[in-house]
C-alpha cells in the first residue's frame, strides 16, 4: 500500500540525486554538445516512472480527501524551491500532470485553496500546457 509518506520519500530520493548532479556539474558540461549535462541523467525518467506507479497505487487505496490535499499541495509547491536548478524544476513541473486523476478526490474547499496558491506560484502567462490542465481541473471540483 502506497502512502503519502512513501511518495514524499520518492521525491526526497530524486531530489538528493538530482541536486548532487547539479552541484557536481562542470562549467562546460553540455556546452556545444560536449560532456554530459545533468538533464541527461536517467534519474529524471526513473523518477517520473516511479512517481506514476506510486500515484496509481496511492489512488487504488481510496485515499482520504485530507491525504490527497496534503499530497497535491506538496507536489504543486515542489518546483518553486528549485527554480535555480532547471533540470529539476522542469521535471517537477512536468510530473504535475500525473496528478490529474487525484484532483476530483479533493473537497471543493481544498481544491479552491490549492488553486489559489497554484495561481500565485504559476501565473497564467507562465503556465505550461500541463499546468493549464491542472489549474482547470482544480476549478472543476464540485
Amino acid at each position: 500500500m502506497t502512502t503519502v509518506n512513501d511518495i514524499f520519500s520518492l521525491y526526497e530520493e530524486y531530489l538528493s540525486k538530482a541536486e548532487k548532479l547539479e552541484r557536481e556539474r562542470k562549467p562546460g558540461d553540455g556546452l556545444l554538445g560536449m560532456g554530459k549535462k545533468p538533464a541527461d541523467d536517467p534519474c529524471h525518467d526513473e523518477f517520473a516512472e516511479s512517481l506514476e506507479q506510486a500515484l496509481d497505487a496511492f489512488a487504488e487505496t481510496h485515499p482520504s480527501a485530507d491525504d490527497v490535499h496534503k499530497l497535491l499541495s506538496y507536489i504543486y509547491s515542489a518546483p518553486a524551491a528549485h527554480k535555480d536548478m532547471l533540470s529539476i524544476y522542469w521535471m517537477l513541473c512536468a510530473v504535475q500532470g500525473l496528478t490529474l486523476s487525484l484532483i476530483p478526490l479533493l473537497t471543493p474547499q481544498a481544491a479552491k485553496e490549492i488553486r489559489s496558491v497554484y495561481s500565485d506560484d504559476f501565473p497564467r502567462w507562465e503556465r505550461l500546457p500541463v499546468q493549464k490542465q491542472v489549474w482547470s481541473a482544480l476549478g472543476k471540483v464540485k
